[in-house]
């Protein structure tokens, strides 16, 4: 398997959505999310008090421009991981008009491809599986 290098530009434009999505994301879940230190960590944000984690994932399109959105299999196979021992998991995509959010639970499943800048495998998540981010959200 190839080793695809660290792309510092990309990593901080996501920085940049992350710090700029977290305080909104503390005051929808009324939580206390942390950063890991470790830059490699797979999900981005975690609260263990409450046993939450957020996985931010910044868009460059309209929540509308294509039915789905990609994550990376790794990162929702780690969710898993997570959401077995008793966390709650969500995925937050920040996309140019709206953010938007899908909790991942034992009984998600996506479709698979193989795409993206690696060309590695990606989950489909549909957008119209995804709620808005705004004060109904957690309803």
């Amino acid at each position: 398997m190839p080793i695809f290098p660290f792309n510092k530009t990309l990593w901080t434009i996501g920085q940049q959505i992350e710090d700029e999505t977290l305080p909104l994301l503390n005051k929808f879940f009324e939580a206390d999310f942390k950063r890991n230190s470790n830059i490699f960590d797979i999900l981005d944000f975690h609260d263990e008090d409450k046993k939450l984690i957020c996985e931010i994932k910044g868009r460059r399109n309209k929540s509308d421009q294509y039915k789905e959105t990609i994550i990376t299999c790794n990162k929702v196979k780690e969710a898993m991981l997570k959401i077995a021992v008793g966390y709650k998991v969500y995925l937050i995509f920040v996309f140019t008009d709206k953010t938007m959010a899908i909790e991942l639970t034992e009984e998600t499943e996506f479709k698979v491809c193989i795409t993206g800048t690696n060309q590695i495998e990606h989950y489909l998540i549909p957008v119209k599986d995804l709620k808005e981010v705004d004060e109904d959200f957690l309803s």
